[in-house]
């Protein structure tokens, strides 16, 4: 179910962010959206009875993948703007393909035919979207290219996590990577978005409320509390959904046009991300 959660409504969340960083600035937009949600997610500790305190000798791998993450929320609002949504939700959800060869590298996980021929499916879904770009967009290998750099610090926050034997609950580590990242993501609002910033409209209203208690509040827990459950090529398996989800919902919800690229880049990167996941359960291990 958790996993079900993160890819459908972080697939969602990609048109919607759109909507809202159109009226309000990316590290505004961010900052409200990642503060308000490590309070409610430090309610949640509160009300479950958990405490706050980190280990000593943990603060250090917990500030590296806050790090991470932090690079990853900047990174991606400013490539959504640049391209469109569902181009991006594909290019950020290729995360387990490039989390093979870090898992290899910093978890000693052997890299099969699978997971080659999974990063080579992948890298071909990047190259059409990045043709289709240049061909109709113009600007937009620029958000792709943000993307892709998303891709892979999601990628290597995911594998630092799971590096990590934690002694804390996953509720309190996230709780501190949300409260952590909206100090660095407020003082970015006051010096870069200072004189950009209006009250907005309805929509990204709703876009920032929506961030709060499902996109960070929700998904953020549950995607780290899968990862801490499952080896890294499961987690997968709910994740990709997210971008078949952020595809057709901006279709629907911006009108972004879907033709044979978006179609064929599509099939390509869940191919990617499905294959490792189809190995027999020894390749996890």
């Amino acid at each position: 179910m958790l996993l079900l959660a993160v890819g459908i409504f972080w697939g969602f969340n990609w048109p919607v962010m759109k909507i809202s960083m159109a009226a309000i600035p990316v590290f505004t937009f961010r900052a409200i959206a990642i503060f308000f949600g490590g309070l409610c997610l430090a309610a949640l500790c509160r009300h479950m009875g958990y405490s706050l305190k980190i280990p000593r000798d943990q603060w250090l791998p917990l500030l590296l993948v806050t790090t991470l993450i932090f690079g990853f929320t900047v990174l991606s609002g400013y490539g959504v703007l640049q391209t469109g949504s569902g181009r991006a939700a594909v290019m950020a959800y290729t995360m387990p393909v490039w989390a093979i060869p870090l898992s290899a590298l910093l978890l000693a996980e052997p890299i099969t035919w699978r997971k080659l021929a999974s990063l080579l499916l992948g890298l071909g879904g990047m190259a059409l979207l990045l043709i289709a770009d240049i061909k109709t967009l113009g600007g937009a290998p620029v958000g792709m290219a943000l993307m892709l750099v998303t891709a892979i610090i999601w990628a290597a926050a995911t594998i630092a996590h799971k590096k990590v034997v934690w002694t804390v609950p996953t509720l309190v580590l996230v709780t501190w990577q949300s409260l952590l990242n909206s100090v660095p993501l407020a003082i970015g609002a006051v010096f870069a978005d200072y004189d950009g910033v209006a009250f907005p409209g309805l929509w990204p209203i709703l876009g920032v409320l929506y961030n709060i208690f499902i996109a960070t509040t929700l998904c953020l827990y549950a995607y780290f509390e899968v990862v801490r459950i499952f080896p890294v090529g499961m987690t997968t398996i709910g994740v990709m959904i997210a971008p078949v989800v952020g595809v057709f919902s901006g279709a629907f919800a911006l009108g972004e046009p879907l033709g044979v690229a978006e179609f064929a880049a599509l099939a390509l990167v869940l191919a990617a991300i499905a294959l490792p996941v189809m190995a027999r359960r020894d390749a996890f291990k």
